[in-house]
């Protein structure tokens, strides 16, 4: 070996453990600023009787939107470009199906889904230990294609009186688990106010 390569070889190893130092050091905060909801803010509507918190940093889109029984109440979406994660929240009036339970309705739903959506595919639908806002709830997760796009959907809804409250939690298949904590957060924090 020469002096140049001698010399040469130290200074390889100082870029590469440069480089890894700075990667190491970029990486978790990238990740973290994605994952990692910022602080907290309480939207609630006296209309519909809802109460949740989202992040600070997320969209918010008042909706108000009904159609045939079900009103899109808001849509909290990602901030992140490009990014298909968010979470709905809508009410279904079910006063005209009296006496239908909550499995009857979790079936119903998995029904509609594979009419509406005929390349939808049922990964998971239970109604065992699933509560929200203190109440007893379904939940189903399916994945469903939009364009090029697979996406993956979770849906939890519960009962009080003849309304359904229905979260549905929808991301691109390989976001999904990334935002899974930040929208858990928030469907824990969902309260009925009236």
């Amino acid at each position: 070996m020469d002096t140049k390569e001698i010399l040469s070889i130290p200074c390889v190893i100082v870029v590469i453990i440069s480089t890894s130092l700075i990667t190491t050091a970029i990486m978790p905060h990238t990740l973290l600023a994605q994952t990692t909801p910022a602080n907290l803010l309480t939207y609630q509507n006296s209309t519909f009787g809802i109460k949740i918190q989202y992040p600070s940093n997320w969209e918010k889109q008042e909706n108000g939107t009904r159609q045939d029984t079900q009103t899109d109440i808001v849509t909290f979406l990602s901030p992140v470009i490009n990014s298909r994660a968010n979470l709905d929240v809508s009410i279904d009036d079910i006063s005209g199906e009296k006496g239908i339970s909550l499995t009857q309705y979790a079936n119903q739903n998995i029904a509609d889904l594979n009419q509406s959506l005929p390349d939808a595919k049922l990964i998971a639908s239970n109604t065992n230990n699933v509560v929200i806002a203190g109440l007893p709830a379904y939940r189903m997760v399916y994945t469903s294609a939009d364009g090029s796009t697979i996406l993956k959907t979770m849906e939890i809804g519960a009962m009080k009186g003849d309304k359904v409250y229905i979260l549905t939690y929808e991301a691109a298949m390989q976001e999904y688990a990334k935002y899974l904590p930040v929208i858990q957060r928030m469907i824990d924090s969902f309260q009925i106010t009236k």
